[in-house]
């Protein structure tokens, strides 16, 4: 009797082992679990701070990208930001602390330059015409309030009429294009050196003003900046080459809704609620892409690093079936000594 008793507790024993053992190693993959939050930074201009939206905080991309991905968002978008500002700021180390931390990073960058280029190509276009001394924010003024500046922006929109004139404005804003891709380049290479796990999404840019191309008075305005963007979007694919974890993202194919108003002439280039929600999807389909992967990879080196954290795991699982089979041999021994 106790022989079949000590048979009796063994087996006891390493069946509770076994479950004490699993229970460990699953609560520490419980714990593992709870610390894969994703942390999402966003850079750019503008469009990232949500200018011109009613409430940023629920409608722009970032928001809604963020809340996709359930992700603890940090918005540093900065209205007026152009590429070289941003990659001098990156080189400060300012956002280091954040970038070391993040899991995904967004930008937007690049319209700034190239619109300001074209501002002051006009700016210097008109004051050689009309011989007047206006500077680039009386243009940029126009622009921004077009219900009250239509006549001055027909007036200086009419001296791109010509071939001579759109050729020279795109060779302007191309060239600003080009020289914000090195800028570009710069940024990426910063981040990338301070956490080259982060997953980079890089917006491209769009033309604000393609609905104005049906309009006679308007439609050189549509196609200078059809024809800059598009350069400047080729360009992109140099940064897309940078690393696995970069991806330029699509926006100019995406179709986005802007504020342009063909009856009040209000030429905002911000794009309104529905165009942040068409860039957060194309941001959330370019993260998929790229983030799957990872995220396999990740699940099973979490399991992996488990199971070395926890050496016994095997164990115990290798004694479950001598276990249960002690436990048998005790219910035979049993049933015959009665």
């Amino acid at each position: 009797m106790k022989t079949i008793r000590r048979i009796f507790s063994i087996a006891l024993a390493m069946a509770f082992a076994g479950c004490v053992l699993t229970n460990t190693v699953f609560a520490s993959n419980m714990l593992i679990s709870s610390r894969n939050t994703t942390t999402y930074l966003a850079l750019g201009d503008s469009i990232t701070a949500g200018f011109g939206l009613s409430d940023p905080d629920t409608e722009s991309f970032v928001s809604l990208f963020g809340e996709e991905i359930g992700a603890t968002t940090i918005n540093y978008g900065v209205s007026g930001l152009t590429a070289a500002t941003l990659a001098e700021t990156l080189e400060t180390g300012e956002y280091d602390s954040y970038l070391s931390m993040v899991d995904v990073v967004t930008i937007t960058i690049g319209g700034n330059d190239l619109l300001h280029t074209f501002y002051q190509y006009l700016l210097d276009l008109y004051n050689a015409t009309f011989g007047t001394d206006l500077t680039v924010t009386d243009v940029q003024t126009w622009f921004t309030d077009g219900t009250s500046y239509q006549e001055e922006i027909s007036t200086v929109l009419s001296l791109l009429t010509s071939d001579e004139g759109i050729a020279e404005a795109v060779a302007s804003v191309s060239g600003a294009g080009t020289t914000a891709i090195a800028d570009i380049q710069s940024i990426i290479t910063h981040i990338l050196s301070v956490n080259s796990d982060a997953i980079i999404l890089l917006a491209n840019q769009y033309n604000p003003y393609a609905s104005l191309a049906v309009l006679e008075d308007y439609a050189a305005m549509s196609t200078l900046f059809d024809t800059a963007v598009t350069a400047f979007n080729a360009l992109l694919t140099q940064v897309d080459s940078m690393s696995d974890n970069v991806v330029v993202v699509d926006v100019y194919s995406a179709g986005i809704a802007t504020n342009v108003n063909l009856l009040t002439m209000n030429f905002d280039f911000h794009p309104n609620a529905t165009g942040h929600a068409t860039i957060a999807e194309a941001m959330l389909s370019a993260y998929e892409t790229v983030a799957a992967p990872s995220e396999a990879e990740s699940e099973t080196e979490a399991e992996t690093a488990a199971t070395a954290e926890n050496p016994t795991t095997g164990v115990a699982i290798a004694l479950l079936p001598m276990a249960i089979t002690l436990a048998a041999a005790v219910t035979a021994v049993a049933g015959k000594r009665k």
